[in-house]
C-alpha cells in the first residue's frame, strides 16, 4: 500500500499561504468597518468588524501558525543531511519552539472564544501566554542560528528569511519605541509584515528547490 506524502512544492505553496494568512490575521479590525455597540457587542452582525475579530481572526491566525510550522518541518527534512551538526541542533530547537508556539496559539484562541469569567478560559489564557514566552525563547536563537548557517552557504536569501523572521519584527518594535511612532492605526501589521514575508520566502524556496 502506497501512502501519499506531500511534495516540497505542495508544502511550499501552503507555507506561502501561511504567510498571507498571517497578514490577514493582523489587519486592524477598524479597517474592516465600524465596531458594533450596545447589544451587538454580545451578538455581532455577520461580516461586521467585531464578527471578523471574534470569528475570523482566531481561525486564520491558527491556520497561519500551523502552515508556518509545516513549512519549517519540511525545510528541515529536506536539508538536514546537508546541515552542519550545530545547525541541525539549532533547527531542532527552533522546531520545538514552533511546536510549543502552536500549542500556545491553540490555548489562546480557545480562551478567547470562551465565556468571559470562566476559570478554565482564564487558566488557558495564562498557560498560553507562558508557553508563548517559552516558544519565543526557543524560536529566536534557534531560527537565528539556523538562518546563519544558510547565510554561510549558497542560499543567502533563505538564510536572511530564516534568521530575519524573528529579528526584523523586534527591530520594528524597537524603532517604533525609539522614534515614539504611534502605530495604533496599523495595529500589529508592521510587526507581522516582515515575518510574513520571511515565511513566504521559505515557501518559495520549498517550491523552487527539490533539495
Amino acid at each position: 500500500m502506497t501512502v501519499w506524502t506531500p511534495g516540497h512544492r505542495f508544502v511550499g505553496g501552503l507555507t506561502a499561504l501561511g504567510g498571507l494568512l498571517a497578514l490577514v490575521a493582523s489587519v486592524p479590525t477598524r479597517w474592516v468597518g465600524p465596531m458594533p455597540t450596545d447589544s451587538y457587542v454580545f451578538d455581532p452582525p455577520r461580516f461586521s468588524a467585531l464578527w471578523f475579530e471574534r470569528a475570523v481572526v482566531p481561525a486564520v491566525a491558527l491556520a497561519a501558525v500551523l502552515l508556518t510550522v509545516l513549512g519549517l518541518i519540511a525545510l528541515y527534512r529536506r536539508d538536514r543531511e546537508r546541515l552542519a551538526r550545530w545547525q541541525r541542533w539549532t533547527a531542532v530547537v527552533a522546531l520545538i519552539g514552533a511546536g510549543i508556539g502552536t500549542l500556545a496559539t491553540v490555548l489562546l484562541v480557545t480562551a478567547g472564544r470562551g465565556t468571559m469569567g470562566d476559570p478554565t478560559n482564564t487558566l488557558n489564557a495564562l498557560l498560553g501566554a507562558a508557553l508563548a514566552l517559552l516558544a519565543l525563547l526557543l524560536l529566536f536563537p534557534g531560527l537565528l542560528a539556523w538562518g546563519v548557517g544558510y547565510l554561510r552557504s549558497d542560499r543567502p536569501v533563505l538564510g536572511a528569511a530564516v534568521a530575519g523572521g524573528p529579528v526584523l519584527p523586534v527591530l520594528v518594535v524597537a524603532v517604533s519605541i525609539a522614534l515614539d511612532v504611534d502605530g495604533s492605526a496599523a495595529g500589529s501589521l508592521p510587526v507581522v509584515l516582515p515575518a510574513a514575508a520571511a515565511v513566504a520566502v521559505v515557501g518559495r524556496d520549498l517550491w523552487m528547490r527539490a533539495g
